[in-house]
């Protein structure tokens, strides 16, 4: 299935509410398919115009404010303020040793040092033969999250690794995918919020590109077939209501 027809598949059997988002990664800025724009922009933005507006973007590190994004896509080697904990210092942790756990337990790429020199992102129906994206997010409520979960697990039924730091998520997923090649499910965090305009009810669902192409909708409407892995979930009507007197027909309204 080409990734037009696979994201316009996705949208209608998940009922997504934004589109889903292709990510690729380049070892050389010079490679990237359009030039980054003027502004320094964090990564979660872009993510963001492409999933409400539909319009791809480029960046490299120097064209990013935030750090921890640039660490998590492997664009630059992790800051030792972020590698050691001060960051978290104080902020989410009470111990320089809770610290450099709660740092330590978000995936980064940066970690290995910087493995990437640009990004582009883009709607995954934009995508077409030239492109060779990495991976491939889009942001659900729970339930989707449960049928991309079930959907994922399909063919292995190994579980789908939870990304539940709630710091830099969005951009660990991304960077855990590309790395792993393996779904991942995550709880954005405020950065995500505050600047890619995340609502309260998202989660953020990261598979590979190949994966998601060659696989998920197949396994989708596979996994619906047995009627509990379907969304929005149905209610059970199979029951007897029980209603105050004056709303509930009485033996001599029957004769």
């Amino acid at each position: 299935m080409n990734p037009k027809e696979t994201a316009e598949n996705i949208v209608r059997i998940l009922h997504l509410e934004t589109q889903p988002v292709a990510v690729q990664v380049y070892k050389d800025r010079a490679d990237l398919p359009r030039h980054p724009q003027n502004i320094q922009q964090n990564f979660c933005q872009l993510v963001s115009i492409a999933r409400y507006q539909g319009r791809g973007n480029s960046s490299v590190a120097d064209k990013m404010i935030c750090a921890f994004g640039a660490s998590c896509l492997g664009l630059i080697e992790t800051p030792e303020v972020i590698s050691s904990g001060k960051a978290a210092l104080g902020v989410y942790t009470g111990n320089e040793a809770a610290a450099k756990n709660f740092m330590a337990n978000a995936f980064k790429i940066g970690d290995t040092g910087k493995q990437y020199d640009g990004v582009m992102v883009k709607p995954l129906a934009e995508v077409d033969e030239s492109d060779a994206p990495q991976a491939v997010l889009m942001y659900v409520n729970p339930a989707q999250a449960m049928r991309l979960i079930h959907s994922c697990a399909y063919e292995t039924g190994e579980k789908i690794t939870a990304d539940t730091v709630a710091e830099g998520a969005m951009c660990s997923c991304v960077g855990f995918a590309i790395a792993n090649q393996k779904p991942t499910v995550g709880f954005p965090c405020a950065g995500d919020r505050i600047f890619g305009g995340t609502q309260n009810h998202e989660l953020v669902f990261v598979a590979p590109y190949d994966l998601v192409v060659d696989k998920l909708v197949d396994h989708l409407e596979k996994t619906a077939a047995g009627g509990f892995s379907v969304f929005p979930v149905p209610p059970n009507m199979h029951w007897t209501p029980a209603m105050p007197p004056s709303y509930t027909v009485q033996p001599e309204y029957l004769k």
